[in-house]
């Protein structure tokens, strides 16, 4: 048996095709006008010929597949290239289709936008008092951003104007969208705002609300750092249950309080039926301490980690929600397909323990990776590799 084709046996295959792709089109632009024989001379020679190419016998398809080039073109010739462009359609057509196969049935790539599961998994964040170096000089910022995520910015202002009261601010994520001047301007929180005694504060160099700012002027500069990307496995969910301590991507859809149609990235800490309490920096499940698997101990007992909080009323209360785990004495017990997800960094995440439950079929999948940043970026570890 043959298994490799000559280059000439190539070249005559592709000419059989061609043939082929010649005929088929000159009898689907004429099928109405022509004449019962020239349809079903058509038809014989197309079989034919792809009847040469099912047993291989190029060198004798040869002849046929120039007469039925000859017979099309005499029907109707197909435009100038249109081969040629049919083939690498079809080949981008399938390669996009797999594509989108594999990334809605398999493995999702996600970005990490909020600081609520670090430091297993670090947001967008932004380092305002960053002094630029040679690094940040093209070319080798491209590399720089390449390898670790991070890049300087200079944000300048697209048009004259008053800079807006903090309260005309609007806030996505970790980004601010300031409107001045008639143009928007999306600057990360931490190029606006440092942390206080009190609370946040604009930075003092920052314009300050009221104040003029010209077209060009420098609003805010700093090192940018991309958030973790995160590789989600959304077979697995098809088939397994996800298990307490597992990282898990879910729909917020029918969700209270958080923003319709999007994903959440959280850890699943609860299970339906359960009994779910936060007491001393510790998750409890009907009454025991969760210390399984081991994410849930360093949890309590790594000084990277927050621990689980209790949010005061005073947040429950600023949106108008039932106070779930306000104290040590609250409980709350999961319904039936109902999972409870927290985020690692429980002091500043918006999860389960202000929404409640999350139902199972809002569940996309579990991370499993981080294939980018590859290297250090100066907050945390290496981040490429698995996460748990």
């Amino acid at each position: 048996m043959k298994f490799f084709q000559s280059a000439e046996e190539k070249k005559q295959r592709k000419h059989i095709e061609h043939a082929i792709f010649q005929v088929k089109y000159a009898r689907r632009m004429k099928d109405d006008l022509l004449p019962p024989e020239t349809i079903e001379r058509l038809w014989n020679l197309q079989k034919d010929l792809k009847a040469h190419l099912k047993a291989k016998t190029f060198s004798v398809g040869i002849a046929l597949a120039d007469n039925a080039t000859a017979l099309a073109r005499e029907v109707h010739p197909a435009p100038r290239k249109a081969y040629a462009l049919r083939e690498n359609v079809e080949v981008i057509l399938v390669v996009v289709a797999v594509a989108l196969g594999f990334r809605t049935y398999f493995f999702q790539p996600y970005q990490i936008p909020t600081g609520s599961m670090q430091p297993t998994l670090y947001g967008i964040t932004s380092n305002a008092s960053y002094e630029p170096d040679w690094s940040d000089k093209i070319p080798v910022r491209w590399g720089k951003f390449l390898l670790t995520g991070s890049r300087y910015k200079v944000i300048k202002a697209k048009a004259d104007g008053i800079m807006p009261n903090s309260s005309q601010w609007k806030k996505q994520d970790t980004y601010f969208y300031i409107t001045l001047g008639g143009k928007r301007h999306k600057i990360h929180q931490d190029m606006v705002l440092e942390e206080g005694v009190d609370g946040n504060y604009i930075h003092s160099w920052f314009p300050q609300p009221g104040s003029l700012v010209k077209k060009g002027d420098v609003i805010s500069q700093g090192l940018l750092k991309q958030g973790d990307h995160i590789i989600v496995n959304r077979m697995s969910v098809n088939f397994f249950r996800p298990k307490r301590g597992d990282i898990v991507v879910f729909s917020t859809s029918n969700l209270p309080l958080v923003r319709a149609n999007s994903a959440y990235i959280k850890r699943l800490t609860g299970l339906p039926g359960e009994e779910i309490s936060i007491r001393d920096g510790k998750l409890f499940v009907d009454g025991d301490v969760v210390m399984s698997p081991d994410v849930f101990p360093r949890q309590y007992e790594d000084p990277t980690y927050s621990g689980y909080s209790n949010p005061p009323r005073a947040i429950y209360h600023q949106y108008e929600t039932e106070a779930l785990f306000a104290d040590a004495d609250s409980s709350y017990v999961l319904g039936e397909d109902r999972f409870l997800m927290m985020g690692d960094n429980t002091n500043h995440s918006l999860d389960g323990r202000y929404f409640g439950g999350v139902p199972g079929k809002n569940i996309l999948g579990t991370g499993i990776f981080v294939p980018w940043p590859f290297f250090n970026r100066g907050i945390h570890d290496d981040r490429a590799g698995r996460v748990h």
